[in-house]
């Protein structure tokens, strides 16, 4: 089926406009844009009706990179307005639909993405993570979403959520594609993160396991793989991560946007608009307490490496709902879809999603996540886990 034909049903893809400069390392290896990454002379509306018509005089630096390297791009993905959404039901373009099932959620906000590499119209889709915004719609997708570690890789050009979050991050259908991708993308100067840092086996830490229905039938299966699992807590982090997080991307959000909400707020969207003017109503003091307990959670966090080298925790605690079920119900579905994957952002953590299992015919994701800077470590246990799953 063609490209277009596809995405007329699943909604991968905003604009379809294909751009190939270069013949490098990444030639034969096709690439869809997440629609809030700018690209010289197509379109970049952010699903948002406020940039319809924006069309950037320039590309943003992982555009440029991967064009320079040889990777050819044929649009840009589907997102949920401005990066601000977990669903991707809210968007200009209408929701980008699951590639099980196009009447469920893809999961964002780089829903389209996903959606993109699952139903192969393309190898590789670009994103960007703020609580989850890749590794989500890998999970409900069933594909590999990868969030490096935090400023690793150049977000210029990115049109940003939150400056001390936002991480760019990719989707695949298999690992060696992801580290390939990531060994040429990455500056030269940090491309170390891709060392493994585990000189044994690699010592797993199980992490945010519940008495959900999927982490009793994930944690099964776990314990094949990972038969000396330690049991992690991060009393800190488990406690305030989520209300921190939230405090500072939605603070960081509203100062990017204020003009736009002082003059056209009722062209946002109604769940993202109500996010950004959350983040009007935190106070200075707040968000300086925020950073100041960031700090000292990953103090805690970094501790824990001392006994594991890679967390392992379900990806989200749900699989896809019925987008039906969602519309309207943006904010508690983004609440349930980010309660896992946003801590991570928090402590700047290389963290991915692989597929691990299936619920009633959906996929749902297993997250791995390292130290910040050992990247390599989570792309081996992946590999493993995908060799062997």
């Amino acid at each position: 089926m063609s490209l277009e034909r596809l995405n007329s049903v699943y909604n991968a893809f905003i604009t379809i406009q294909t751009r190939k400069e270069a013949v490098g390392p990444l030639s034969g290896l096709t690439f869809g844009v997440k629609d809030i990454i700018e690209t010289k002379g197509i379109r970049t509306t952010a699903g948002s009706r406020l940039l319809e018509g924006y069309i950037p005089k320039s590309d943003a630096w992982i555009v440029r990179r991967i064009l320079d390297l040889g990777g050819e791009i044929l649009g840009k993905t589907n997102t949920h307005e401005f990066a601000i959404g977990a669903t991707n039901t809210s968007s200009v373009a209408g929701p980008a639909r699951n590639p099980r099932d196009p009447e469920r959620i893809s999961g964002g906000s780089s829903g389209g993405s996903a959606v993109a590499v699952a139903l192969k119209m393309t190898d590789i889709g670009v994103g960007s993570d703020t609580g989850g915004s890749v590794r989500i719609p890998a999970s409900l997708c069933g594909v590999i979403g990868f969030k490096p570690t935090y400023g690793i890789i150049p977000t210029q050009g990115v049109i940003p959520f939150s400056w001390s979050l936002d991480t760019l991050g990719f989707l695949t259908r298999d690992v060696e594609t992801m580290w390939n991708t990531l060994n040429w993308v990455i500056p030269q100067e940090n491309k170390k993160v891709l060392l493994s840092t585990s000189k044994t086996e690699i010592r797993v830490g199980l992490f945010l396991f519940d008495e959900s229905q999927i982490s009793r039938l994930m944690l099964e299966k776990v314990r094949e793989f990972f038969p000396n699992f330690k049991e992690l807590h991060l009393p800190l982090m488990e406690r305030l991560g989520s209300e921190v997080r939230r405090t500072i991307a939605s603070s960081e959000g509203s100062s990017y946007h204020l003009s736009n909400l002082n003059s056209r707020a009722e062209l946002y969207f109604p769940d993202v608009r109500e996010s950004l003017e959350s983040g009007l109503r935190v106070r200075a003091v707040d968000y300086i307490n925020a950073l100041r307990v960031r700090r000292l959670i990953l103090e805690e966090y970094v501790k824990a490496f001392e006994e594991v080298d890679v967390v392992v925790s379900p990806t989200t605690k749900i699989t896809a709902p019925k987008i039906s079920e969602v519309v309207g119900r943006e904010k508690e579905y983004r609440s349930k879809l980010v309660a896992n994957t946003e801590l991570f952002n928090l402590v700047g953590a290389p963290s991915l999603s692989v597929p691990f299992m299936e619920v009633e015919g959906l996929p749902v994701g297993l997250m791995l996540s390292g130290m910040p800077f050992a990247d390599g470590t989570v792309l081996d246990l992946a590999r493993y886990i995908l060799s062997s799953n």
